[in-house]
């Protein structure tokens, strides 16, 4: 290693320039003893590429081989056209918090590598409460499961706040990616499929496109607001997004399901997005069949108990 590092915490400037990559090496401040960075040698870098590779191509395959099985098999149509759905979601899930690590880990965040985050692996960035839990709850509303996903990320080593803001919206670039392939495929006129195939790419289009929209939403927690604090302050970021994360994705679902003018403004402003890059709204309806794990009546007899407990308080 050729450059030098300066400790975060106490600011010393410590020379590493007499260190090997031979050897995977935690480093200490020479001054304070705090950990300051880490010696990776490239068969480390490698190997984490290979995973990377591997897990990628997991996803392409399970992506190819139930969107060839739904459009051979008939009798398959409902659990392929899920699968298809779901891995295309946890391929894009799994990428965007690759795209939040890779971006950490090349502006300082040398604990990303230990944590396993770039290797595209989609159990690495599951955890319970935001990928299981909020999910879960959200299924009684919209009949459709799709967990979240998170990666833990040491913004204290990463030293400009512009480096920051970049790390906490790049997530977005995977459903910009995601989004961009899948309207090729709708668009393109070489390429021929049922028409049953193409409401799973306007469903698919459709959740790339409401993942992008929500995660940019400055509401606490989610990297939209993470991106603004990042550039004014982020204690005072945090310190909300630990507090009333809960209280406000309470309230935004709330409000988009049991007040009616919220609803109605939001979905029109969204049908109109849609429209502008060249989505089928009745497409989507009829793809979403495919997702839902809780059908429409029973969604009904669930809001329609959930808003007669809310009108006795």
């Amino acid at each position: 290693m050729s450059a030098n590092i300066i400790c975060p915490n106490c600011k010393s400037e410590n020379d590493c320039s007499e260190l090997s990559r031979e050897e995977q090496l935690v480093l200490y401040c020479a001054n304070c003893d705090a950990e300051i960075g880490e010696v990776v040698p490239k068969t480390i870098l490698i190997k984490e590429f290979f995973y990377f590779l591997l897990n990628a191509f997991i996803y392409v395959l399970v992506i190819g081989t139930s969107a060839y099985a739904f459009e051979n098999y008939n009798e398959l149509k409902g659990i392929t056209g899920f699968i298809f759905l779901f891995s295309f979601f946890l391929g894009s899930l799994a990428l965007h918090e690759f795209f939040h690590a890779f971006f950490a880990y090349i502006f300082g965040d040398y604990t990303i590598l230990d944590k396993g985050y770039l290797r595209l692996n989609i159990l690495k960035y599951f955890y319970g409460p935001t990928s299981f839990i909020f999910p879960g709850i959200l299924v009684l509303f919209t009949g459709v499961f799709l967990p979240g996903a998170a990666v833990y990320l040491r913004t204290d080593l990463i030293k400009y706040r512009l480096y920051k803001f970049i790390v906490n919206v790049s997530g977005v670039f995977s459903q910009a990616i995601f989004l961009y392939f899948i309207m090729f495929l709708i668009n393109s006129s070489s390429l021929n499929y049922s028409n049953d195939f193409a409401t799973l790419l306007h469903v698919a289009a459709f959740i790339q496109l409401t993942m992008f929209i929500f995660n940019l939403l400055p509401i606490p927690g989610f990297d939209g607001w993470n991106a603004i604090f990042s550039l004014t302050s982020e204690r005072i970021g945090n310190f909300f997004s630990r507090y009333l994360f809960l209280p406000s994705f309470a309230l935004l679902i709330y409000a988009l399901i049991f007040i009616e003018e919220f609803n109605f403004y939001f979905l029109d402003k969204f049908n109109t997005l849609e429209e502008m890059i060249g989505l089928n709204s009745d497409l989507i309806y009829i793809g979403l069949d495919y997702m839902m794990i809780i059908d429409i009546d029973t969604l009904v007899s669930i809001r329609i108990w959930l808003e007669e407990i809310i009108g006795k308080f």
